[in-house]
């Protein structure tokens, strides 16, 4: 791509076509690819080096068969497995060959991405990483339907929303019948599908064969409209790679190494693929998690499903034990609020960590406005800088409570929970903030640059291969709307209305990308409504605010697997850690465990819990006389 910026006028052109990052480094001739190797791999080296003084880490990137490696929090997880995935690119898989990463979510595939760039590695033709639904769309589903009776037309689509309760309610009704609700009923019957995989084994007709028959009958109405919907795409893949091993055998020759992230939270669906492709088809697996964070039970995650490998002969097992994140009296705590002993240890030098305790004499919203007036400011005192503080709850109308606090003493924030402006697991979303990030002034620095969200919109709409013709006229488009409001003196809303009009309305209408959902736009203007006193300045949304930025508000679930500076636990108070409905079952109780385990593990510097005078949760006296110990 060639960038002029002239007086007041910017342009873009691509003077050819642009392959990708990956496709370009690997596309020159033997006689140059040693050059290639040599150059790109001086960033490996560094980071292989430095590893050298954890010998559970260099194990882990150094190993060439099955392995698992036990993770827990501040570890170094994420930099373990990008050094494993590069090293194993550089000296295991023979070009063109390459390896698929999953991971749980869009945001941990976009932080996986950022960090393997870092190494010379970027997504494209030898590295897939994404979700194992991206996976099975992308690398499965997509490529191979059309060479097997699995009912798809070539034009299918993920089904919407409301698409998706609609055939809910026409499968209810000729399964079912009555006048109960069907979605509660298909509550169950979504657990049901998500559990029983392999619909050959006797379980799934010989365990409720109602419900089966409920799925059944929901698939087939999909299959009427030339839809599916999310959860169909991992079982329809497994489906697809059981019956035919010319799949198995195409997916081995194109990735004979699979990495997988955050393995305890991803359920039974890709559990079994990891069997059948790994165990059964010779691929070699590298996963990576830590049962004592799975955090998402309703979702159908299991830890027992990554417990499982680490009893396997043919794996081995690392566990690493050191907390590069948090000071020693947090660590040592942490195992307070776990309930159960770990080998985890802070690092030498680390530092001490703060822990403290703030009793508020009533309930939420006088806690919310503790925060606000009291707990945040102190911190800022301390010289924390107010985007290394974070805001952590169970519940996002409990942001909201924190939010309306925060508004009226005038200090910054973004949310990342269910009622965020944006939705972090959305690239769509994330390209639309990257997009305000370089109208609001990122264009000077290219920070972000155009080419990064070229490429974020080009993946969007065409998938990853467009023609130079595609290519080109979403580049002009995408330039022309950013060049237009440079400088826009309206409000997010309003900006977002633009955005909608002016690209996603042509997006939507030329896109080959089944999986997007292209209403996440809209979703974002109606979470900006200023009828609703919603709205914000354009520069808040882009993170572009003067002095020290925003503070994170976050329920548990989402703050997994981010750290900072600070970190406030708000409303931990009995009877909401845990809740009467985490008691009516000794799994949930150890859930709800867990995640709170997940909130007091995210802090660096300090942690600061806040509940209700003479309510609180009994696992923050467990966490108060840990720390005194």
């Amino acid at each position: 791509m060639v960038a002029d910026i002239g007086k007041g006028r910017l342009s873009a052109k691509l003077s050819k076509k642009r392959p990708s990052a990956l496709v370009r480094q690997n596309t020159f001739p033997t006689r140059s690819r040693s050059w290639w190797a040599v150059s790109s791999s001086l960033p490996l080296l560094r980071a292989i080096d430095e590893l050298s003084a954890n010998p559970e880490q260099l194990a882990a990137v150094r190993e060439t068969g099955h392995c698992v490696v036990l993770a827990g929090p501040g570890s170094g997880k994420t930099k373990t497995l990008t050094t494993a995935m590069a090293r194993a690119l550089a000296e295991d898989v023979v070009d063109p060959r390459g390896v698929a990463c999953i991971t749980y979510n869009n945001e941990c595939a976009i932080e996986l991405e950022t960090r393997l760039a870092r190494l010379g590695v970027a997504a494209g033709d030898r590295a897939f990483i994404g979700t194992v639904h991206g996976f099975a769309l992308s690398q499965v589903i997509a490529p191979y339907a059309r060479c097997v009776a699995v009912e798809l037309p070539a034009d299918f689509r993920v089904a919407t929303r409301t698409e998706s309760r609609a055939a809910v309610e026409i499968a209810y009704a000729a399964v079912i019948g009555g006048s109960d609700d069907p979605h509660r009923r298909w509550g169950f019957a979504s657990e049901k599908r998500r559990r029983d995989v392999d619909r050959t084994q006797p379980a799934w007709q010989g365990r409720n064969p109602e419900l089966a028959a409920f799925v059944e009958a929901y698939e087939s109405e999909l299959r009427k409209q030339g839809l599916i919907d999310f959860d169909d795409m991992p079982l329809l893949a497994y489906r697809m790679i059981k019956e035919h091993t010319w799949i198995r055998e195409a997916l081995r020759a194109r990735f004979p190494v699979l990495f997988v992230d955050e393995y305890q939270d991803l359920g039974h669906a890709l559990h079994e693929l990891v069997l059948l492709l790994c165990f059964g088809g010779g691929i070699r697996l590298f996963a990576v998690g830590d049962a004592d964070q799975s955090i998402y039970g309703f979702t159908g995650a299991n830890p027992e499903l990554l417990e499982s490998l680490t009893r396997r002969g043919d794996v081995r097992t690392i566990r690493l034990r050191f907390n590069y994140r948090s000071g020693r009296r947090i660590v040592r705590a942490s195992l307070g609020a776990l309930g159960e002993e770990r080998d985890y240890r802070e690092v030498a030098g680390a530092p001490e960590g703060e822990l403290t305790f703030w009793s508020v004499p009533l309930g939420l919203d006088m806690q919310a406005q503790a925060v606000a007036a009291t707990v945040i400011p102190k911190l800022v005192e301390k010289g924390i800088a107010l985007d290394e503080v974070a805001v952590l709850y169970r519940a996002a109308y409990l942001g909201d409570k924190i939010a309306l606090a925060l508004k009226r003493a005038g200090i910054p924030y973004v949310r990342t929970d269910g009622n965020a402006i944006v939705r972090r697991s959305s690239r769509l979303a994330r390209l639309i903030e990257d997009c305000a990030r370089w109208v609001e002034g990122g264009w000077r620095n290219a920070e972000p640059r155009f080419g990064r969200l070229l490429d974020q919109g080009v993946a969007l709409v065409y998938g990853r291969h467009a023609t130079e013709e595609e290519e080109q006229r979403l580049s002009d488009r995408l330039m022309g709307f950013l060049q237009a409001t440079i400088g826009f003196d309206g409000s997010t809303h309003e900006w977002l209305q633009r955005f909608d009009h002016e690209l996603i309305a042509g997006w939507r209408t030329t896109s080959r990308n089944a999986e997007q959902e292209w209403d996440v736009c809209r979703k974002m203007i109606t979470n900006t409504d200023p009828a609703a006193d919603l709205d914000i300045p354009l520069p808040h949304f882009a993170g572009r605010v003067e002095g020290t930025g925003r503070v994170s508000l976050s329920t548990l679930h989402s703050a997994k697997g981010r750290e900072f500076d600070a970190v406030v636990m708000y409303g931990v108070n009995a009877g909401d850690f845990p809740s009467d409905r985490d008691k009516r079952s000794a799994t949930g109780l150890r859930e709800a465990r867990r995640l709170f385990y997940v909130g007091v593990t995210r802090p660096r510097k300090e942690l600061s819990l806040i509940f209700q005078e003479h309510h609180h949760s009994p696992w923050v006296k467990e966490l108060f006389d840990r720390s005194q110990a």
